[in-house]
């Protein structure tokens, strides 16, 4: 007879943690607005919402605990305004959007951020008639996003110093509209990039 008690008792107990734990929630984070395909993430975009995830979900919801680690990266699908965000709506690298394309600009080595990389956002500037009296720089786009960076052939100095570097090819994803005006720039101009922070690049 004891032992009949017991067991109704743990099964008792063990219905109760199950139905506890079918109902427990972990805060996750959910979109505060819509984010567009190739949109840099802010903390701003992004709330903590408390849901119950069964299944996958549970490996792929990104953890409350990420928000600073997310902010930055790019959203590689459109993610609508009050979902949760998932591990794979964040984009590998920068997404050419519609109305995007991609340029390259080649640079001089000490014209470039040494610690730039892929997803940071820029300010283009142009040098006209560089060294002579007319000389004048112009921002030619207020932000841009780097897409991809390489190093032409040259000698790599011991220690990471930049000295004989060579060229730096910048490739960056700008506005349709604005791509004659970058192109024709890059031809006869000097360009400079400036790096943006994160929240002035958005």
């Amino acid at each position: 007879m004891l032992l009949g008690v017991a067991l109704v008792a743990a099964s008792v107990i063990g219905g109760l943690l199950f139905w506890g734990s079918a109902r427990e929630t972990v805060p996750v984070l959910v979109a505060t607005s819509d984010l567009p395909a190739g949109h840099v993430l802010q903390t701003g975009d992004l709330s903590v919402a408390q849901l119950r995830l069964e299944g996958d979900l549970s490996s792929l919801a990104i953890p409350d605990a990420e928000l600073d680690a997310v902010a930055g990266r790019t959203t590689g699908t459109a993610v609508h305004a009050g979902e949760m965000l998932v591990w794979p709506d964040l984009a590998s690298g920068p997404v050419i959007g519609p109305g995007e394309v991609a340029i390259t600009v080649p640079v001089e080595a000490d014209a470039v951020y040494p610690g730039l990389r892929a997803g940071d956002a820029v300010a283009v500037l142009g040098t006209s008639d560089k060294g002579e009296p007319g000389s004048e720089t112009v921002t030619l786009l207020e932000s841009a996003v780097v897409y991809d960076i390489s190093l032409a052939p040259g000698p790599i100095a011991i220690g990471g110093d930049a000295q004989g570097r060579g060229l730096s090819n910048v490739t960056l994803v700008v506005p349709r509209s604005e791509a004659e005006r970058v192109a024709h720039a890059v031809v006869g101009w000097d360009v400079t990039l400036a790096l943006l922070s994160a929240r002035e690049g958005d």
